[in-house]
C-alpha cells in the first residue's frame, strides 16, 4: 500500500520549473485543449505541472535501475497516449496534481473521464505541493489500469468535494488504496 511516508520527494528547482514551462508553452500551441475554463497561463502552468510529474518519474526509474523510454516530449497534433513505455510493452501515464497542504494518506488521486478511456497499462500518481514559489513533488504510488477501473469512484460535473466544485467528469482513490512504489519496482523488473 502507499502512503505519504514512502513518497520519492523530487524537488523541483528554478531550472526544473523553467524547462517544464518552455515545454508546456510549446505543447499548448498544437495539442493541450483540455480545461478551457483556465486562461491560457493557467492552463500552460497546468501543462507544466504535469511535465514536473515525468520528470520526477524518470528519475526513480534511473535511480532504481528500470529502463522506461520517455514518450512526454513527443509534442504533436494527437491527444496524449501516455508518458512512458517500459518493458517494451507497459504504457505509463503520470498523473500529477498542484496542492497547497502537506498531502494526507486519503486524499484523492484522479483520471479524468475523457482520459480514463486511453489505452493505458499503469497509471502513477503524484502531488507537487507548492508554498512561496518552491515545489516538492511527491510521487506516491501507482494502480494499473484495469484495477483503476474497478476502484475508482465517478464523480460527475458539478458534484462538491469538500466544499469544492468538480469542474470536468472524474474517477478517483485515494492515496492509501494505491500500491506502492517499491511493488511497482517489482513490477517492472520482471
Amino acid at each position: 500500500m502507499a502512503s505519504i511516508q514512502n513518497a520519492f520527494i523530487y524537488e523541483c528547482n528554478n531550472t526544473c520549473w523553467s524547462k517544464a514551462l518552455s515545454l508546456a508553452k510549446e505543447r499548448i500551441k498544437s495539442e493541450y485543449k483540455r480545461d478551457k475554463r483556465l486562461g491560457k497561463e493557467e492552463r500552460i502552468k497546468k501543462i507544466a505541472i504535469g511535465y514536473i510529474g515525468e520528470f520526477a518519474f524518470k528519475k526513480w526509474c534511473e535511480l532504481n535501475t528500470i529502463n522506461c523510454k520517455y514518450l512526454g516530449e513527443e509534442i504533436g497534433n494527437e491527444p496524449d497516449n501516455g508518458d512512458f513505455l517500459c518493458n517494451d510493452r507497459l504504457i505509463i501515464d503520470v498523473k500529477t496534481q498542484e496542492v497547497f497542504y502537506l498531502p494526507k494518506n486519503n486524499w484523492r488521486c484522479e483520471v479524468t473521464s475523457d482520459q480514463i478511456l486511453r489505452p493505458m497499462d499503469i497509471y502513477v500518481f503524484a502531488k507537487m505541493f507548492t508554498k512561496n514559489n518552491n515545489r516538492t513533488l511527491y510521487l506516491y504510488g501507482w494502480m494499473s489500469h484495469k484495477k483503476f477501473k474497478e476502484k475508482s469512484i465517478f464523480r460527475p460535473k458539478g458534484t462538491i468535494l469538500k466544499g469544492k466544485k468538480v469542474h470536468y467528469p472524474k474517477y478517483d482513490v485515494t492515496i492509501n488504496e494505491l500500491n506502492s512504489l517499491k511493488e511497482l519496482k517489482k513490477h517492472l523488473k520482471k
